[in-house]
This record gives C-alpha cells, structure tokens and sequence, in this order.
C-alpha cells in the first residue's frame, strides 16, 4: 500500500472486546478519521480490526502494523485477508519487520507493538486485561514519550482491569474520539 499521510494515533486493545469495546472504538476511529487523523493498528481480531474499519467506514486512512510477512498467505487473522485489502484499496498500508512467508508466531505480536506505538503521537487502549498485550503497547508509548490513553471501563468487567489500572498511572482518560483531539490539540 500507500505510507498514508499524518498525523497518526494508535488504537489496541483486546482480542475478545465487549460491545461496549466495539461500540466505542468504531465511534473513536471514526471521529478521528473524520479529524484526518491516520489510525494505526495491528490488525488483530478484536479492537485492534474495530479501530481499521472505523476507519475506512469514513474513508480515513489506516496503517496496519503486522507480527507476519506482508503475503496474503502469512496474514493473520485469515479472517482479516479481506480487510487487508480493503486497507490497501483505500490508500493505507500494511507494515512488517518481517520477511514474506513468516508466520504468526507468539513471539512477533509483542515484538511489532513497538512499531504501532513509535509510528504515534500517542496510543489509546480501549479494553485490556491485567495481562494483555495492549499493555506492552501502552508501555513501550511510555517509553518512547508518547501521550497514552486509555478508556475506563467498569471495575467488575476483567477486559477493563489494564485501561482502570493505565489511568491510574497517569494515561489520559478518554470518553470520545474528541477528547484525543483536544488533548493532541
């Protein structure tokens, strides 16, 4: 595909989102997609192919960073082949560090969350677990001096247990794709 245009905000979270995680990260992806924002994701099942098709639901751009080779054959989630295309039709990108024919192993997802989050002026996790590799995402924004969001979500749910405990660090709380806005100015 295309490297489209800047600027770009990150969105992950979990694999097995809520409703709520659905409803609030194509509201969000949307919002910025019609703020010309690029949103970068890892095409993953779950938020991750939520924020790319909010996206594209607006004709925004969207750069897919992936933990497999660029060849439709490597791509994972399969059920994703279609909405790799869709990305590249509409003047995105899929990104990869590695070679064509290289697989989804475990070990590449938490390595590429680096790549989603150094691509961005900040990361927003929507729904995560303690353990989640959304996580790794957040911290390497940390890192990396990026602004980190999160969105909270109910105390009992333990999809919202990583974002609660993110805001608790210092990430900002988000409600609606326009409070990123006003915080990227």
């Amino acid at each position: 595909g295309e490297i489209p245009p800047g600027p770009y905000l990150a969105i992950v979270g979990t694999r097995r989102c809520s409703n709520y995680g659905r409803q609030i990260t194509l509201e969000i992806s949307s919002t910025l997609a019609r703020s010309g924002v690029c949103v970068v994701s890892g095409m993953a099942k779950g938020i991750d192919s939520f924020a790319h098709q909010g996206c594209l639901q607006e004709k925004g751009k969207t750069i897919a960073v992936l933990g497999t080779g660029l060849d439709e054959e490597s791509i994972y989630p399969k059920e994703n082949l279609s909405l790799s295309r869709q990305i590249i039709a509409s003047k995105g990108c899929l990104l990869s560090e590695y070679k064509p024919g290289t697989k989804g192993l475990p070990q590449n997802f938490p390595k590429r969350n680096r790549i989603i989050s150094g691509l961005a002026l900040g990361v927003l996790v929507v729904e995560a677990k303690r353990k989640s590799g959304s996580l790794i995402t957040a911290r390497h924004a940390f890192l990396q001096k990026r602004k980190v969001f999160a969105v909270p979500g109910s105390i009992f749910s333990s999809n919202s247990q990583g974002t609660n405990h993110l805001i608790k660090q210092g990430a900002l709380l988000v409600e609606r794709g326009r409070d990123i806005l006003r915080y990227l100015n």
